[in-house]
């Protein structure tokens, strides 16, 4: 009895270590404690959270709160689309990449846009 709880504790964590692993290969952009993952297309980058992001929204008695998973389009033309900030401007750094939404800014420090094809890759927009 005691070694088949030795063998399902191990396979337990093995398992764990995987669903880890897999996670945070998936998700390795950080913004705002956010995990964001990143995938290309002919338009330019696109980053979705991994959970869903709670965003408190200023307007005195109308206030309100959303929460959802969200999606930041970063364009070739360094245009931003946020699915809740809406219309926004993006640039590059050697820190990093920024997105800008009407006073509110989404900062990735110390972390690359890299596409899996090198002709999909375009990084001319400096900070």
């Amino acid at each position: 009895m005691k070694l088949k709880s030795i063998i399902l504790a191990t396979i337990i964590e093995a398992v764990c270590l995987l669903t880890l692993t897999a996670s945070a290969e998936d998700y390795n952009h950080v913004s705002g404690n956010h995990s964001w993952s990143m995938s290309c297309n002919k338009s330019g980058y696109v980053l979705q959270s991994q959970y869903p992001v709670s965003r408190f929204h200023e307007a005195g008695a109308g206030s309100s709160v959303t929460r959802e998973k969200e999606t930041l389009y970063l364009g070739r033309s360094f245009d931003a689309l946020h699915t809740v900030m809406c219309d926004g401007k993006w640039c590059w750094a050697n820190g990093g990449f920024l997105a800008e939404f009407d006073g509110d800014k989404m900062g990735f420090p110390r972390q690359e846009l890299a596409c899996p094809n090198s002709e999909d890759e375009f990084l001319g927009c400096q900070c």
